[in-house]
C-alpha cells in the first residue's frame, strides 16, 4: 500500500454508455482510493438504458462526483468534455465497466517528479471466466530522449509485450497525465475518429512529454466482454473505421517527423499495409464484381497515406509474406492475381 501526502487534485474522467451493468462497481473502485483528492466525471454519452439515473444517484452519494448528459456524439466528445470540466492538477482516464485497484492513484502519484508528465502501468484483461495478466514492457520504463518502443507499440500492440496480450500501451486508461500539459499541447481526442482515438491522442501525447514512467505494476483492471468478436462485428465497416485512423497516424508521424526514424517509418508501413489488405478482404468477400474492386483499389492506392507502400522501400519492409504478395499485386495492378489468392489461401 502506498500513501502519499496530498499532491493535488486527480480528475477523473469516465465516459459513460448504457454501462448500467458494471457503473456503480467502476466507481466503487475509486471512491475507495486511498488518495482522497478527487473530482470523479462522469459523462453520459445519450444511454438509452439506466446509466443516466446511476449517475444522479452516485452524485448525491458522494460530492466529489460532477455528472454531465449530452446527446449520443461518440467517447472522443465524452472524453473531451470531462477536460472542460475538469479542475484537477492531474487527469485520469477510466472505462465505465473497468476497476481500479484501491492503491491506483497513490502508486501512480508517488512516481512524478516535477518534469514527469505521465506516468503509466501494467493491467489485468478479465471477464467472467478468466483473468490475464498484460505487462506491457519488461519491468519499470523510463522514457525520455528515446521513446522509440513507445512508438512501435502504437503501432504493433503486440511489439515489446512479454506475456500474453491482452491490449497496448495506446489506451487512455492506466495513466495518470499532468494537466498543466495536456493543456500546453491543446491534446485532445479527434471526434472524427470511431476506433484508436486514444491510441493516436497518445502518439501526440508521448511525443510532447517531457518524461514517461511506466510501473510495471498491476493496477488496473480492464473487462474484455465488450471487445470479443470486434473484427468480425466489423468487417463491413472496416474501412470507414480504420481509413480514418490511418490518415491520422499518417499526418501525425508527419507532423511530428516521425517518419525520419527508419523503425517507425517500418511499423507504419506494416500498420498501413495491414489494413489495406483488410479493406480489399472485405471488398472481395461481399463479392463486388473484379472492375469494381479495382477501381477502388486504384483509388486507394493514390492515397498519401498508402502511396508508401508501393514504393520499392514500402513493400521490401512488409514482414507478413502474405501481404508482401498482396501489395506487390497491387503495385502492378495484378488485382485478378490478388483475387485467386485470396480464395486459395481462403480454402485451405
Amino acid at each position: 500500500m502506498t500513501y502519499i501526502k496530498e499532491k493535488g487534485k486527480v480528475s477523473i474522467i469516465i465516459p459513460v454508455y448504457n454501462a448500467e451493468r458494471y457503473l456503480e462497481e467502476c466507481v466503487n473502485s475509486i471512491l475507495g482510493q486511498t488518495y482522497h483528492d478527487l473530482q470523479i466525471i462522469l459523462i453520459n454519452d445519450g444511454s438509452t438504458d439506466n446509466s443516466w439515473k446511476i449517475c444522479q444517484k452516485l452524485m448525491k452519494r458522494d460530492s466529489r462526483i460532477t455528472i454531465y448528459s449530452q446527446k449520443n456524439s461518440g467517447v472522443s466528445v465524452a472524453r473531451n468534455k470531462g477536460l472542460e470540466l475538469s479542475d484537477g492538477q492531474w487527469i485520469m482516464f477510466v472505462d465505465p465497466d473497468d476497476i481500479l485497484n484501491l492503491n491506483m492513484v497513490a502508486a501512480l502519484l508517488s512516481k512524478f517528479n516535477e518534469n514527469r508528465d505521465i506516468v503509466a502501468c501494467a493491467c489485468y484483461g478479465f471477464n467472467s471466466k478468466r483473468k490475464i495478466t498484460d505487462h506491457f514492457f519488461y519491468g519499470n520504463r523510463l522514457f525520455q530522449l528515446n521513446k522509440l518502443d513507445l512508438y512501435l507499440q502504437l503501432m504493433d500492440s503486440t511489439y515489446g509485450q512479454p506475456g500474453e496480450v491482452v491490449t497496448a500501451i495506446g489506451v487512455p486508461w492506466g495513466k495518470i497525465y499532468r494537466r498543466h500539459f495536456i493543456e500546453k499541447n491543446k491534446l485532445r481526442f479527434d471526434p472524427k475518429l470511431r476506433r484508436m482515438q486514444d491510441n493516436i491522442f497518445n502518439m501526440y501525447a508521448f511525443y510532447y512529454a517531457r518524461d514517461i514512467y511506466y510501473v510495471d505494476e498491476l493496477l488496473y483492471m480492464y473487462r474484455l466482454d465488450h471487445i470479443s468478436n470486434y473484427g468480425d462485428r466489423n468487417l463491413k465497416i472496416f474501412e470507414k473505421i480504420f481509413l480514418p485512423v490511418i490518415e491520422a497516424r499518417y499526418n501525425g508521424l508527419k507532423k511530428l517527423h516521425l517518419f525520419d526514424n527508419t523503425q517507425i517509418y517500418k511499423g507504419y508501413i506494416n500498420e498501413a499495409a495491414t489494413c489495406l489488405s483488410i479493406i480489399i478482404k472485405e471488398k472481395i468477400m461481399v463479392g463486388k464484381k473484379l472492375g469494381k474492386v479495382q477501381n477502388q483499389i486504384k483509388l486507394l492506392s493514390t492515397k498519401p497515406r498508402f502511396k508508401l507502400l508501393l514504393e520499392y522501400q514500402g513493400i521490401k519492409n512488409i514482414q507478413n509474406k502474405k501481404i508482401k504478395l498482396k501489395i506487390l499485386c497491387i503495385k502492378y495492378k495484378l488485382i485478378w492475381l490478388y483475387v485467386l489468392l485470396y480464395k486459395l489461401w481462403k480454402a485451405k
